[in-house]
C-alpha cells in the first residue's frame, strides 16, 4: 500500500470509510464549479465513486488526501496518464493542490519516466490552469463542447507533462516488498564499509559484515506492524528509514542517508515524517530509538531532534552475523525516547 507523505499532507489508498468526508466535497457545488459531473446529489453517488477507485487497487496512483488527519479532497491518476484533483474549498488558496499534485508527479515519473503526463481543464477554469503551468504542464490543444453538464456544454483545453519538463521534488514515501532490492545498496553503503565513513551513519568502526539482506528487508515490509519509508530526491533514492509499533510503543531505526548528501536535511525530514507516520498512522504517542553508545554525534543530533536519553541500556546480539560483526566487544545501545503529541499525519 504506497502512501506519499509531503510536509503537510498524507496521499493514500481510498478505504470506505471516507464515502461521507468525500461526499460534503463532491456535494459541494463550489466545490464541484468545473468537475467533469455535476455535483452528488446521493451519498450512493460518492460510494460508486469510492468503489471506483477501491477496484484500481491500493497501488494505483489516485489518492485521498489528509490534511492533519481529515479528509480534504482526492489527487492523482484516476486514469493514467490523466491527473485530477478536487479538495475541499476550506482549504483552498494554501498551495495543498501543488504539494499533493507535485508528490503524485514524482512518484508516477519516477515509476515511468517515458510516459507523457496530461491534464483536461475547462478553460474557464483559471486557477487549475495556473496550477497546473506552476507544475510545469504545457497547453497542447483545445477542443469545444466536450462535456455536458447539467443540459450545457463546455470546453476543454488540454495540456502534457514529460519527465523533461519536470523539476523533480523530494518525495517520501513508503516501501514495498519490490523495494527491498533497491534498498539494500542503501542502507549498506550508510552502515557499513569505507564508502559509509563519509557520513554519520556509519558503523564501520565498530562492526563488520552486513547491515541488513534482502530477505530481512522483505520481512519487514510484510509486517503490517512495520514499515520503512523512502526519501526521494528526482530519481534517485536518497534516505530511509524504518518505523514499528512495538507493543504499543513507536520504535525508529535503520535511518540510512546516502553519505554524498548527509548535508541537505534528508535525514531531520525522514525522523520528522516517521513521527507523524507513527502518530497518524498507528496511534502512538512515544517513540523509541537504540544507539550505540559510542555514536556520540549521533546521539547528540537526536537530542537536537527532540529525543533524550532514558538511561536504559540494550545489549547487542553480538552472535547474530545478519546483524554483523562485532569489531571489539563493548558494543550496547543507549536507549532514546520522545513523546509525541497525538496529532495527525
Amino acid at each position: 500500500m504506497t502512501r506519499l507523505i509531503t510536509p503537510r499532507l498524507v496521499l493514500r489508498p481510498a478505504r470506505v470509510g471516507d464515502v461521507e468526508a468525500m461526499h460534503a466535497i463532491l456535494s459541494d457545488p463550489k466545490a464541484m464549479e468545473y468537475w467533469s459531473t455535476p455535483p452528488h446529489q446521493e451519498l450512493g453517488q460518492t460510494q460508486a465513486w469510492i468503489s471506483d477507485m477501491l477496484a484500481a487497487g491500493p497501488d494505483q496512483p489516485d489518492f485521498i488526501v489528509e490534511l492533519e488527519g481529515r479528509v480534504i479532497g482526492k489527487a492523482g491518476f484516476w486514469r493514467l496518464p490523466e491527473i485530477g484533483y478536487i479538495l475541499d474549498p476550506g482549504v483552498w488558496g494554501r498551495g495543498l493542490a501543488q504539494e499533493a499534485l507535485g508528490a503524485a508527479i514524482q512518484l508516477v515519473l519516477t515509476r515511468d519516466p517515458k510516459l507523457e503526463l496530461t491534464a483536461d481543464v475547462d478553460p474557464r477554469n483559471a486557477a487549475s490552469i495556473r496550477l497546473l503551468e506552476r507544475l510545469g504542464f504545457r497547453r497542447t490543444g483545445a477542443a469545444e463542447r466536450t462535456f455536458e453538464i447539467n443540459g450545457v456544454w463546455v470546453d476543454s483545453q488540454y495540456f502534457a507533462l514529460t519527465k523533461q519538463d519536470w523539476s523533480g521534488q523530494r518525495l517520501i514515501r513508503t516501501a514495498g516488498p519490490q523495494d527491498a532490492a533497491a534498498l539494500l545498496p542503501l542502507i549498506e553503503g550508510a552502515y557499513r564499509g569505507e564508502g559509509s565513513r563519509r557520513g554519520w551513519t556509519t558503523e564501520a568502526d565498530l562492526l563488520g559484515g552486513q547491515r541488513a539482506d534482502v530477505a530481512m528487508l522483505e520481512e519487514i515490509l510484510v509486517d503490517p506492524a512495520q514499515s520503512i519509508l523512502m526519501a526521494f530526491e528526482g530519481d534517485d533514492l536518497v534516505g530511509s528509514v524504518l518505523i514499528a509499533d512495538r507493543d504499543g510503543t513507536g520504535y525508529l531505526g535503520m535511518l540510512a542517508v546516502d553519505p554524498a548528501r548527509q548535508a541537505g536535511g534528508i535525514g531531520k525530514a525522514l525522523v520528522q515524517t516517521a513521527e507523524r507516520e507513527l502518530t497518524g498512522r498507528f496511534g502512538l504517542d512515544r517513540v523509541e530509538m537504540q544507539v550505540f553508545w559510542q555514536r556520540t554525534e549521533l546521539i547528540g543530533w537526536y537530542e537536537r531532534m527532540g529525543y533524550r536519553r532514558t538511561g536504559e541500556t540494550r545489549p547487542f546480539p553480538m552472535d547474530n552475523p545478519r546483524m554483523g560483526l562485532p569489531l571489539r566487544d563493548d558494543l550496547w545501545f543507549e536507549v532514546l525516547a520522545k513523546d509525541l503529541g497525538l496529532g495527525a499525519s
